[in-house]
């Protein structure tokens, strides 16, 4: 499980350098339809919000440090979603996050890795499901994060209405 856990690590550097291709000014404006409706400091928080309040409990709970998480305990992303805070400082709280699960997971022995855990919020799962989950959920929004850089001025020449807005 080293090397999932390298490549957890790794996906910070990568996110650095995904958010080093947008230029300032778009970091906080909604892009092109074509490329979601999520700006980059969208992304950036809700990558935060995951790995705070989903993927770092359920860890947790899948080590027996915590109880499941209950209905209503997870805050509503979008109604507590502070706009002003730049991409860059959540990618430092999202660093944070990855220490600490780094951190947490590290020292497991491999049985760990392969038991079964029933009741998280994806059903019955391992915990390097869980870690590859969050790999996932990361290159995903990585992908769209590189495609906002890559291809803004492209999609809007398709949305000669976004442009106007």
């Amino acid at each position: 499980m080293e090397a999932l856990l390298r490549r957890l690590d790794s996906t910070l550097e990568d996110l650095r350098w995904a958010l080093a291709q947008v230029p300032p000014e778009r970091e906080a404006r909604r892009p092109p339809p074509a490329l979601g409706e999520w700006s980059v400091r969208r992304h950036l928080y809700h990558l935060w919000f995951y790995e705070h309040h989903i993927a770092l409990p359920q860890m947790r709970y899948a080590l027996g440090l915590q109880g499941p998480l209950l209905p209503g305990e997870v805050p509503d992303e979008d109604l507590v979603w502070p706009r002003e805070i730049p991409a860059a400082r959540w990618l430092e709280q999202l660093e944070a996050v990855r220490r600490e699960t780094i951190a947490l997971a590290r020292p497991l022995p491999p049985e760990a890795w392969t038991r079964p855990v029933p009741g998280t919020v994806w059903g019955t799962r391992t915990l390097a499901w869980i870690v590859t989950k969050t790999l996932q959920h990361t290159y995903e929004h990585m992908t769209t994060i590189l495609q906002i850089a890559l291809f803004w001025e492209m999609a809007a020449a398709f949305e000669p209405r976004w442009m106007a807005e």
